[in-house]
């Protein structure tokens, strides 16, 4: 008996300070705010999508993690993302000027309403790919981008 009550103690105690171990850990979530500016006009809205990986990025925006559509005003958006996890992120904006949810281009696909990728990234050819546009986010992460006309 007295060597069951041993082991039952031992057991409870460890599953103790498991427990308390265990209920203060929790998977850090941040908020990725970005700041858009340079927009034309106050008309359509901006619209993004969030990776995190390279899968998609930046033309398949059923790939992402998060997309959203944010208004316009005195020619900024502001979009925040929350409860994301620390790592490594890039996206993709547009200024839907028509409300027409596509990028217009033109006949040679060069496009007719602004845009923007993370970082600032500035194509010269073709639209980046993951690593080109890549930042980490880590607390609160702050990202000031000027869009492209």
């Amino acid at each position: 008996m007295k060597k069951n009550q041993f082991i039952k103690r031992i057991v409870l105690s460890v599953l103790f300070v498991a427990g308390f171990a265990f209920s203060n850990f929790t998977f850090a979530q941040h908020t990725l705010t970005i700041e858009v500016s340079n927009l034309k006009n106050d008309n359509g809205t901006v619209m993004i999508a969030l990776f995190k990986g390279k899968e998609g990025f930046p033309k398949d925006g059923t790939k992402a993690i998060k997309t959203t559509k944010v208004t316009i005003k005195d020619k900024k958006a502001i979009i925040t993302f929350t409860d994301l996890e620390a790592g490594d992120y890039a996206f993709a904006l547009f200024h839907d000027e028509n409300g027409n949810n596509e990028m217009d281009s033109n006949m040679f696909g060069i496009p007719k309403e602004g845009y923007g990728f993370s970082t600032n990234f500035k194509p010269i050819i073709s639209a980046p790919d993951f690593d080109d546009a890549d930042f980490r986010v880590e607390e609160n992460t702050i990202q000031k981008i000027k869009i492209i006309n």
